[in-house]
């Protein structure tokens, strides 16, 4: 018999990540409660992890509180053994739409070398939001990190909202600036596990977005951010596609992995849970890797 936690956070009620009498797994069946059964002759991927986001605005937030409560919400997440244990969390690359304002990492237009490049920005809220979770004990989370814009000098729409795309002269001075955010935060201690090339590639919204077609994100993918990590030694950080919803994860994934040089440096694919159901769109995918592998 083996004993996990059980914790719970409900509407209209004090229960705020409040731990609760844990549910008890037994090999005894008992008709008057629900059996569970568990197939150990099939497996699939195995689980990274579960958690939530850094982001400016939970630094912000974070930041207006006591000491005190600041360690308990913390904690509350991160701890493995009065908390939830958070292991693998996402934060964002420049701004995104919970941060406090739009923000980019170089703001000079024309600035290729990115000899501009700061991210200083993120020292004040998020990075020490990060730093604190680290410091919890027996803390041990991944990090992914998500681009949600270019900067707006970089963008066909000149601005950093309301989609528009990067443009083609500047793929390569992208691929360089996500390499410069990862040195960057591992010069700050933090490690990138992962990234994702753009979060929502596929819709323009009124804050942070960027979009990329299947075709032009696994050339992205292949000709420009791949070479550029391989030439930073950072080919150990995995990259993740598509980063939106299931309803069209198959035809995205079809035609980027339909390349055998892009889906060499793919990693996974990422989906939202924004538009219904579709799971069988995610196993169409799974398919497709297996198929591949």
């Amino acid at each position: 018999m083996k004993k996990v936690k059980f914790f719970m956070t409900a509407r209209n009620s004090n229960d705020r990540l409040s731990e609760k009498e844990p549910p008890f797994f037994s090999k005894q069946s008992n008709e008057c409660l629900p059996v569970l059964e568990i197939d150990s002759d099939v497996t699939y991927q195995t689980i990274e992890g579960f958690g939530g986001a850094f982001t400016e605005a939970g630094g912000y937030n974070l930041s207006t509180l006591s000491q005190e409560k600041r360690e308990e919400v913390i904690k509350s997440y991160f701890s493995p053994e009065v908390g939830l244990g958070y292991s693998l969390c996402r934060t964002h690359i420049n701004s995104c739409d919970f941060s406090l304002g739009n923000y980019a990492y170089n703001n000079v237009p024309g600035d290729t070398k990115l000899k501009k490049f700061d991210i200083s920005k993120d020292k004040k809220y998020l990075m020490p939001f990060i730093h604190d979770a680290m410091k919890v004990d027996c803390s041990n989370f991944k990090l992914i990190a998500s681009p949600w814009s270019p900067p707006a000098w970089m963008k066909s729409n000149g601005k950093i909202n309301n989609g528009g795309k990067l443009l083609n002269k500047y793929y390569d001075v992208w691929a360089l600036y996500i390499a410069k955010y990862i040195e960057k935060y591992n010069t700050e201690g933090i490690d990138i596990w992962e990234i994702t090339v753009q979060n929502e590639p596929d819709a323009t919204q009124v804050w942070e977005s960027c979009r990329y077609s299947a075709i032009e994100e696994r050339d992205f993918i292949k000709e420009h951010l791949k070479p550029v990590l391989v030439k930073h030694n950072l080919d150990n950080v995995k990259i993740m596609i598509w980063d939106f919803n299931r309803d069209q994860i198959y035809e995205r994934a079809k035609i980027i992995l339909s390349d055998p040089k892009a889906a060499s440096f793919i990693w996974g694919i990422g989906f939202h849970w924004y538009s219904g159901e579709q799971f069988k769109n995610v196993a169409k995918v799974y398919k497709i890797i297996r198929i591949k592998n």
